[in-house]
């Protein structure tokens, strides 16, 4: 009797719906030789723009909620343009919201913490208990009583630290109720520097003050518009006859006597990708029907200098698209590289291959490099499924719940923590929205352990390389 294996089907997962356009960050760094007047046109306003955006967050803190009422009040108290008021307004409104958010998690996190410590307590309490009347009859044998010693400073360790934890979580409650966020412009650490001079190798207070007051007034955010020059009438690119490019600013203080010249100096774009976006951009602007595009931009001083920041929307690219009819390709993220795995309709492996990501490794951690060369592996795996034209299939990783709840051994915790599965997944959306491949995103559940069990044992394979067929799989509805 013959007995054929079949593969169990399951629901074929969406394709994940990408979003008509994504937005673009194009950065500038501006050269003193080329623009000293742009460049001091900046650093003049930096001073007046961040007084007028702590003003403007702390009345949102302290329950203004009108932005319009608000725009005005700082632009009538600092004089400023009507256009960079109504972009502090909504920076520091945005700013405010995602200092909620991120209060909300950490309470989240501090009472699951809270919950693990007073079990732990209830545990040590009663085996203290237990000991303290073997040690009251004289039972206990040396190394019972150096335990049972441990185990008291340990609960009363604990005890005082709950006690903390439930004072700090009482302040985060009440700041929350309240909508209420606690933020230090220019770095809490910075601002304590002032007390220990010395020990951050500063001399005098003076000395501080001039470093803090640089490290706070070092941002500047204009919101654009889609019926301004060029998306943006503060701060814009200008596309020269000869191909070359000059940025131009105006002063974020309202002129005085007379009209508000616009400052222009010459920059260097050299950024391939980011040059051929920007080229598109103008080619819309200067259209016979030209395309309305708000731009956005960012100005920030670092210490080598000051960089510009110009947000471009990049719309999703038409003609032909990736499918699953001939298969998927299944990807499978891990601390140290990337699996992959290609299959048929039938989910039958066609073959396998990882990418090594030795910078996120635990023996050469070297994070900037390791993020390079993840992007750089995700660049060569989208271009493979467009060549081939099989979609994407990638794990609906969030791991935010387990980080609050560490509880399993140092290894897992490690892998947990150190995973950078943010930036992978957004990576991997933004890529396949580039080279316009199709992608799904599945169930994470079970992946390695179905793997061992199944494709593993049957082809010889390791877990990892497993698992992405798994994925894969259930890119095709196949469990």
């Amino acid at each position: 009797m013959n007995r054929t294996k079949t593969i169990q089907t399951m629901p074929v997962p969406p394709v994940y719906e990408q979003p008509d356009s994504i937005v673009i960050p194009l950065e500038i760094r501006l050269d003193k030789r080329l623009c000293p007047e742009v460049v001091t046109c900046i650093d003049s306003g930096f001073a007046i723009y961040s007084k007028a955006y702590r003003t403007a967050f702390s009345r949102i803190n302290r329950g203004q909620r009108n932005l319009g009422r608000l725009t005005k009040e700082i632009q009538d108290e600092y004089g400023l343009k009507s256009r960079t008021a109504n972009s502090i307004a909504r920076d520091a409104k945005a700013r405010h919201k995602a200092g909620l958010e991120l209060a909300r998690a950490q309470a989240a996190d501090l009472r699951a913490s809270m919950v693990r410590k007073k079990k732990r307590k209830a545990e040590l309490k009663k085996a203290v208990e237990e000991k303290s009347r073997k040690a009251a009859s004289n039972l206990l044998d040396e190394r019972e009583l150096s335990c049972y010693r441990r185990q008291k400073q340990e609960l009363w360790h604990l005890g005082q630290l709950i006690r903390r934890l439930e004072a700090k979580l009482k302040r985060w409650t009440k700041d929350l109720k309240n909508r209420h966020v606690r933020l230090c412009f220019g770095t809490k650490k910075l601002f304590n520097a002032q007390y220990h001079l010395e020990e951050n190798g500063l001399s005098s207070r003076e000395e501080w003050k001039e470093m803090f007051v640089r490290s706070r007034d070092r941002m500047m955010y204009l919101c654009g518009k889609n019926d301004e020059k060029n998306g943006n009438q503060l701060c814009h690119l200008l596309r020269m006859e000869d191909g070359s490019w000059k940025i131009g600013v105006l002063p974020v203080m309202k002129p005085g006597k007379g009209k508000d010249m616009i400052i222009t100096g010459p920059v260097k774009i050299t950024h391939a990708s980011g040059l051929e976006l920007l080229n598109k951009t103008f080619d819309g602007f200067e259209a016979e029907k030209p395309a309305k595009q708000a731009v956005s931009v960012r100005i920030l001083r670092r210490k080598k200098g000051d960089y510009v920041q110009f947000f471009l929307h990049l719309p999703k690219p038409e003609g032909w698209s990736t499918s699953s009819f001939e298969g998927t390709i299944g990807l499978d993220f891990n601390a140290d590289h990337i699996a992959l795995c290609e299959t048929d309709r039938g989910g039958n492996i066609i073959y396998a291959k990882k990418f090594s990501l030795s910078g996120l490794s635990r023996k050469n951690h070297n994070y900037n490099r390791g993020i390079m060369q993840m992007m750089a592996a995700i660049k060569e795996i989208a271009a493979e499924a467009r060549f081939k034209g099989k979609d994407l299939v990638i794990e609906d990783l969030d791991f935010s719940k387990k980080k609050s709840d560490l509880q399993k051994n140092r290894n897992y915790n490690r892998m947990i923590t150190r995973l950078a599965y943010g930036q992978y997944t957004e990576a991997v959306k933004r890529r396949c929205f580039k080279d316009n491949v199709e992608l799904k995103i599945v169930d994470p559940a079970y992946t390695s352990k179905e793997a061992q069990k199944t494709v593993c044992r049957e082809l010889g394979i390791n877990i990892h390389l497993g698992a992405a067929c798994l994925i894969a799989r259930r890119g095709l509805g196949l469990f």
